[in-house]
């Protein structure tokens, strides 16, 4: 419980409030004593009730008047005042609160002639206790017109107005002063302990905002749902959990596809170079050919021109040395670039033919440009790259010409289930000048 102060109210007042559990204390000011002893203000108090009225000991005007500039600073830290008007003496009010921006108690207005701000924090207790008012007093020099209930001060920031006389003059009004707040009200006499108890108790808030706009979907949380409800949102939750994890688990696959298999394949499309030579022999591997031999990494060792990229060796039980000599070789080159076939890279098939057979005494070979020409291009709307001549020319040889989406579109098929890796190798070593599969 928040420390309580009470200011000039009596020991019956005390008495009420404390068989109500609240943590209370009492403290009399001069003007109510007649005495000329320091106002002394507990420094644990949150809440003060300061009612100002009753006999006074006249001509005091500067009497506590040590105390407001402390006062005031313990509002601004987070003090809240609670003023029941109830005296024509402005000292007696701005000795204890300190200054506010034009503040004055002035003539006395009659009770029957107050009128509420109806969006005012304090209006439920003024229409229930509004037959007790038994002094109320104008607050301000102005006046305010109809439907006007707010002031701006540069000394005390915005001054909410919750009752004023029919003619305008403020006679209660709410101050904010840093942290805390200071509400001016006109005094129920006898009734104002019972407005404490009621701010007390109901827990009126000492705030002149209006609360900040709900966010977006308020109503479904916790506080304001069903049970059924609740549950039926938490099984939502649950199958959304679950579908999350299975497409997580689709992602993943799909990643370990493309990365391990599907990307190596696309760089028969999009590759030059190493990335074309590697996606080609990747591809030749695929297709089971029984040794595929890296041309770069065989002679890794050595000291030679490594010309051709690849050598396919029939049959795989054999040494690669002795596939070179006494088996069937293809002989691979991988080429690609943005425009046609160059007469020199075609020509290369049969050059690096007949240099192998005569290195390694043998003429069971066959020589495969596997070209990526027109590379910037989609590859299905690729011309062919290769002219009649180097066509005829290579049918001539022996040789093959392939492009490297032909030989794409055949693996393709082979996983669609139209075509075997056994009718594609065939193929490959059948036929002559420009290779196209029958898919």
């Amino acid at each position: 419980m928040a420390k309580i102060l009470l200011v000039d109210f009596t020991q019956a007042d005390k008495d009420r409030l404390v068989s109500e559990k609240y943590d209370v204390d009492l403290r009399q000011t001069g003007w109510m004593t007649g005495l000329d002893n320091p106002l002394d203000l507990p420094g644990d108090s949150e809440v003060v009730f300061y009612q100002i009225g009753g006999e006074t000991a006249a001509g005091r005007p500067e009497l506590h008047a040590e105390i407001r500039e402390t006062l005031a600073e313990r509002v601004r830290e987070g003090m809240r005042i609670v003023c029941f008007v109830g005296s024509g003496e402005t000292s007696r009010l701005t000795n204890i609160v300190g200054p506010v921006d034009g503040l004055q108690v002035l003539e006395r207005a009659r009770a029957d002639a107050v009128v509420f701000n109806p969006r005012a924090i304090f209006h439920v207790p003024f229409e229930r206790f509004r037959s007790h008012i038994s002094k109320a007093f104008r607050l301000l020099p102005e006046t305010f017109g109809d439907g006007v209930w707010e002031k701006e001060s540069s000394v005390n920031g915005k001054f909410e107005v919750l009752a004023k006389t029919t003619d305008g003059a403020p006679v209660a009004m709410f101050v904010r002063k840093g942290k805390g707040y200071l509400l001016l009200l006109p005094s129920f006499g006898s009734k104002n302990v019972d407005i404490v108890d009621l701010i007390l108790k109901d827990k009126v808030p000492f705030t002149s905002e209006i609360p900040a706009e709900a966010p977006a979907g308020w109503l479904e949380g916790d506080d304001y749902v069903f049970p059924e409800f609740k549950a039926l949102v938490a099984k939502r939750d649950e199958e959304k959990r679950k579908f999350e994890e299975i497409l997580a688990d689709y992602e993943r696959q799909i990643k370990v596809m493309k990365t391990g298999g599907q990307e190596e394949f696309h760089h028969l499309l999009d590759g030059e170079g190493a990335a074309l030579k590697k996606a080609v022999v990747n591809a030749f591997r695929y297709l089971g050919w029984g040794r595929v031999v890296d041309v770069d990494q065989y002679w890794k060792n050595t000291i030679r021109n490594k010309e051709e990229d690849a050598w396919v060796i029939d049959p795989a039980d054999m040494p690669v040395e002795a596939g070179l000599r006494k088996g069937e070789l293809v002989i691979v080159v991988a080429r690609g670039g943005k425009n046609w076939a160059a007469d020199d890279e075609c020509a290369l098939l049969q050059k690096y033919k007949g240099r192998r057979m005569q290195e390694f005494d043998n003429t069971r070979m066959k020589a495969v440009l596997v070209g990526n020409y027109f590379s910037a291009a989609e590859a299905k709307s690729r011309p062919n790259p290769f002219s009649a001549a180097q066509v005829e020319e290579a049918r001539k040889d022996g040789n093959g010409l392939l492009t490297s989406y032909e030989l794409f579109r055949a693996i393709k098929a082979e996983k669609e289930k139209r075509i075997t890796k056994d009718g594609i190798r065939d193929q490959i070593k059948l036929k002559t000048g420009l290779i196209t599969f029958d898919i």
